[in-house]
């Protein structure tokens, strides 16, 4: 079945005073038609970048992309013309951007920046946009969403304000929706309660969206697929299900072994330990402006081998829905 969106060797290029930084190099994925593809790892890894390319949000300069190709329904993304990438964005491919207090205008009410949006997408007076606007907040279960749209962000607290720009985003009915960590800032309840309605929503739409999290939890808990990544690569990517019953990468690896987990000290009939000491992958994700050589993870990888250091691991599919890329897994080296 061909894809909704396929990313094909995308790479990304940032330069400044410091020098040229390869933030993504030759980045592939595919999200298929109603999927939620989660694209994990640490901050700074180009998870973001990734996001803002395929909506050609990137700023040239100081960004460039130096190749690949961006298809979306039967166009390539990078090179169609600025009119028809602004019919794109928001009618077709929507986002959730991360903090939602810097994304709404604080000098206007939630109802004036929600018909804004409306009216730009979708050709309807007044009186219909408003409908459709108290629709929209009503499906996200916002309470008293008249009442909503007459307030300023200020007003709101930060789970409705996110409930807000998830109303915004879909409110043209997308094909895609791209969700950048929109649950990073809230907590723990109010996260688990915007990630059901982001689910049911797009499992109700048949939206695609691209979940972009540094989280696991959020991973195994919404996503379909997960494609991981470091450096600026991804690194390995599978079915959520069997990325974490059978994680191959030592990335991967480190970051489920990352997570806390309650049972650890019950097996033996012992209350858990209030000062166990959790697992952190040794060292730093490395500068994109001189990047180490071949495997971008090896120095931080516990496993390293002789052709990690000198060879880039190409992906590789090690079954019909997992593929990694890695010397050591690979058998690349002696």
């Amino acid at each position: 079945m061909r894809p909704l969106l396929s990313i094909e060797t995308l790479s990304v290029e940032f330069t400044n005073y410091q020098g040229t930084s390869s933030v993504l190099d030759r980045v592939s994925l595919t999200i298929q038609k109603g999927e939620i593809l989660g694209l994990v790892g640490e901050s700074g890894c180009g998870k973001s970048v990734t996001a803002r390319t395929i909506l050609r949000l990137i700023p040239e300069p100081p960004g460039r992309v130096t190749s690949g190709a961006i298809h979306f329904g039967g166009e390539d993304l990078l090179t169609v013309s600025n009119k028809r990438m602004q019919k794109v964005r928001g009618n077709e491919i929507s986002m959730i951007f991360q903090e939602p207090m810097s994304s709404l205008n604080p000098v206007f009410t939630v109802g004036n920046q929600m018909r804004e949006v409306v009216r730009l997408h979708r050709d309807l007076k007044r009186r219909e946009a408003d409908a459709l606007c108290t629709d929209m907040l009503h499906q996200v279960q916002m309470p008293d969403p008249d009442e909503v749209l007459r307030k300023y962000p200020h007003e709101l607290s930060g789970g409705m304000r996110q409930r807000v720009m998830i109303a915004m985003a879909l409110t043209s009915d997308p094909k895609l929706l791209i969700a950048d960590e929109p649950t990073t800032a809230l907590d723990v309840t109010v996260q688990g309660q915007v990630l059901a309605i982001l689910t049911d929503l797009s499992r109700q739409r048949n939206i695609s969206v691209l979940m972009i999290t540094h989280d696991m939890g959020v991973v195994a808990q919404i996503c379909d697929r997960v494609a991981v990544m470091y450096a600026g690569r991804v690194v390995e990517m599978a079915s959520v299900g069997e990325l974490f019953a059978n994680p191959i990468h030592p990335y991967t690896q480190g970051l489920i072994a990352s997570i806390p987990n309650m049972d650890d000290s019950q097996h033996d009939g012992q209350a858990p330990s209030r000062f166990q000491t959790l697992y952190s992958i040794p060292g730093t994700v490395p500068t994109l402006i001189q990047p180490p050589p071949g495997c971008r993870f090896h120095p931080r990888c516990e496993e390293v081998g002789i052709s990690c250091d000198r060879e880039v691991p190409e992906l590789c599919w090690m079954s019909p829905d997992h593929a990694v890329a890695c010397h050591t897994r690979m058998g690349g080296h002696s």
